[in-house]
């Protein structure tokens, strides 16, 4: 699923009907993938329970999603500064390309 052009995972409830022919178990997996490698990646910093709300799910059209939950000021600061480096780190790759 392409973020910038369906943003079909913002819409919808969580599906607690299913729907014959809709690929739930796909999108919910994936989901589940990005929240067992963001658990893992707080893990390796000595966070791994800052997050306790994170979860996987999907919702009535099959899109699945991440529910981040609430979380501390610290916590929203560290995913704020990884994602700078981040930027920081693609900036620097496409001046050296």
């Amino acid at each position: 699923m392409n973020e910038q052009s369906d943003l079909r995972w913002a819409e919808g409830d969580p599906a607690h009907l299913l729907e014959e022919g809709v690929s739930y178990v796909r999108a919910w997996a994936q989901a589940q993938q990005a929240v067992t490698s963001l658990k893992d990646g707080l893990a390796n910093l000595g966070r791994g329970e800052t997050m306790p709300y994170l979860r996987a799910d999907v919702n009535e059209f099959g899109a699945g999603f991440v529910e981040l939950g609430r979380v501390s000021p610290e916590t929203a600061a560290l995913i704020a500064h990884a994602l700078e480096q981040l930027a920081i780190d693609e900036r620097r790759d496409e001046c050296a390309a």
